[in-house]
């Protein structure tokens, strides 16, 4: 009966180690999309968080180089930063690159809203 003691302290003292070891990270491969990115880019927009919202439209871009929205994204940015015509320039590059019909919608709805800023300016 007293053997069996230091082999039970032993499994006893691993389970304990084993408790103590690091939080399992689980990775949502979900939440880093283009769209997603954009997604985020656009409520950090409407808060008024320019530079974060940049951010995500750039990793958005950089995952997907060919995804319209995220350069939509970025010529907002652009007319809040007061540069309305960069922000054209990269909207008629979001045109090039817009595919679907919901595509071409977001396009179309980044020109409304750049026309919308050129005219609170006056540029």
């Amino acid at each position: 009966m007293y053997r069996n003691i230091p082999l039970a302290g032993l499994i006893l003292w691993m389970l304990l180690l084993g408790a103590c070891g690091p939080d399992t990270i689980f990775l949502r491969p979900g939440l880093d999309t283009p769209d997603q990115h954009v997604k985020n880019g656009l409520s950090l927009l409407s808060c008024g968080k320019i530079d974060a919202a940049h951010t995500e439209f750039l990793h958005a871009k950089r995952l997907n180089g060919a995804f319209a929205p995220a350069y939509v994204g970025i010529a907002l940015v652009q007319g809040h930063r007061g540069d309305i015509t960069g922000g054209f320039e990269t909207l008629r590059q979001a045109r090039q690159l817009a595919i679907t019909q919901k595509e071409i919608g977001t396009v179309d709805q980044g020109v409304e809203q750049l026309r919308a800023m050129q005219l609170e300016t006056g540029k």
